[in-house]
């Protein structure tokens, strides 16, 4: 699901670093640091499918925002950004965020909330249910790749691969890169990423409508293991217009959440504010209410 980018006349300032997020010493990813800059306190943000490296429009503005109660907004790039999700896993990125959030620990960091857009967000669950090295979490635009993609007209027929990425899956070729030319969007996937985003066993599969409350034999992340597993208290943020969202009741689909979480999750609907969240107007809701939840969760 693209995310447009920022304009191209955005400027925030900064420090650039980099950090080893694979065991090879000829490898290494950059990551931008803005806001409060010697802070303890950090939110790494990642973005979502075909995002990279600043490529979503309201990290200026809550930068800016961080920034007033002391804290700094840290953004990465990691190796499946832009295109190359097709050929990658949320293990992979969580991964890379580890990495980076063990390489901040050790510059000092003493606070450090992984926050994603889009995608980002089912990495954001996926971090927290697997690992407990970080203090929060924070999950922006968190919708359904699968609900989606089964109703647009460019993206229906992925599912005609779905059974041949399945039957992949299950030989170990799971790498095979599918013949099916995703052209529309300049993709190549592999088997595995197909069924990860196109199907209720699918890793990637965290926010559909229809994922129940424990396991089903069907959905791969019922809800009392993916909201109720959570290592750190989170935030999830929804985008009252998004267009990627079909879900028929907002404030009930996000209730069973907070219900799953055992209280470890809130809540909060950006009203009026598109997946992105492009306006500037609606920019000023997200980051207060990110504002109010870290000066709630970690005083």
């Amino acid at each position: 699901m693209a995310t447009p980018a920022p304009p191209t006349n955005t400027l925030l300032a900064g420090q650039l670093g980099f950090y080893a997020a694979q065991d090879s010493p000829y490898r290494t990813y950059p990551y931008f640091v803005s806001g409060a800059l010697d802070s303890p306190k950090a939110v790494v943000f990642i973005g979502g499918l075909s995002n990279g490296l600043g490529g979503v429009p309201y990290t200026p503005k809550l930068s800016a925002e961080l920034e007033k109660i002391g804290w700094k907004l840290v953004q990465t790039h990691w190796s499946s950004a832009y295109e190359n999700f097709g050929r990658s896993s949320l293990d992979v990125d969580v991964a890379e965020l580890g990495a980076l959030v063990t390489h901040l620990r050790k510059q000092g960091a003493k606070t450090v909330v992984v926050m994603g857009h889009s995608t980002g967000s089912q990495d954001v669950l996926h971090y927290l249910t697997r690992r407990a090295d970080a203090d929060g979490g924070i999950m922006q635009a968190p919708v359904s790749d699968r609900e989606h993609f089964i109703l647009q007209d460019d993206t229906k027929p992925w599912f005609d691969q779905l059974p041949l990425a399945e039957k992949l899956l299950a030989e170990g070729k799971g790498d095979t890169v599918l013949d099916y030319a995703f052209d529309a969007h300049g993709l190549r996937l592999t088997a595995y990423r197909a069924v990860s985003l196109l199907s209720p066993r699918g890793d990637d599969d965290y926010f559909s409508s229809d994922i129940p409350d424990t396991a089903d034999g069907i959905h791969v992340h019922p809800l009392d293991q993916s909201f109720g597993k959570l290592s750190a208290p989170a935030l999830a943020l929804y985008s009252e217009k998004d267009e990627y969202s079909h879900v028929p009741d907002i404030d009930a689909h996000i209730a069973r959440w907070v219900k799953a979480s055992h209280g470890k999750l809130d809540t909060h609907v950006v009203k009026g504010a598109n997946h992105a969240v492009e306006d500037p107007a609606h920019q000023i809701d997200l980051a207060a209410a990110v504002v109010a939840w870290l000066g709630k969760t970690f005083k």
